[in-house]
């Protein structure tokens, strides 16, 4: 014979308050991003499944397949002349380069993971206009992929310099 007892700790739901927070990451488009944030971007001409957001209020965000690998474009009105990373990948970086996207000096970061991927991130500010950028991939990262990706969505703010 088995017996078996329950006990119920039904709380009433009602007399609950609930709480609930905005999704601080928005739909958008390139034309939207333009007019509410004032902030241009390229995607590579071969680039897949490119979805455009607004993150915050504050922070433009462009996701796409390219080469493989799925990339993270971000860039954000820089609030002072301090680098800062806005990339959202937080690894600890084995490699770490020095390297130019236009006429901007830049950062490259990337490394492999336990399981063979190589994820990456490139990230400079341009002064003149106080622009901050970020480009990811979750696969395929090396130098030289980032820098491609860095120049190609690049646009320059101001005039030739």
């Amino acid at each position: 014979m088995l017996v078996c007892a329950c006990q119920s700790n039904k709380s009433s739901v009602s007399n609950q308050s609930s709480v609930s927070l905005a999704n601080p990451i928005v739909q958008s488009s390139k034309t939207e991003i333009n007019k509410k944030l004032g902030l241009s971007f390229n995607i590579p001409q071969d680039a897949t499944h490119v979805q455009y957001s607004i993150i915050a209020g504050k922070i433009a965000q462009c996701s796409f397949e390219w080469k493989q690998a799925t990339c993270t474009v971000r860039l954000q009105a820089a609030p002072t002349t301090e680098l800062e990373d806005i990339s959202g990948f937080y690894y600890t970086w084995d490699n770490e380069a020095q390297v130019s996207v236009a006429y901007n000096a830049a950062t490259a970061r990337w490394t492999r993971l336990e399981d063979g991927t190589t994820v990456g991130i490139c990230i400079w500010i341009d002064l003149a206009p106080g622009i901050l950028y970020s480009v990811s991939m979750n696969q395929h990262a090396t130098k030289e992929n980032l820098v491609e990706l860095a120049n190609t969505i690049y646009v320059q703010m101001q005039g030739d310099v």
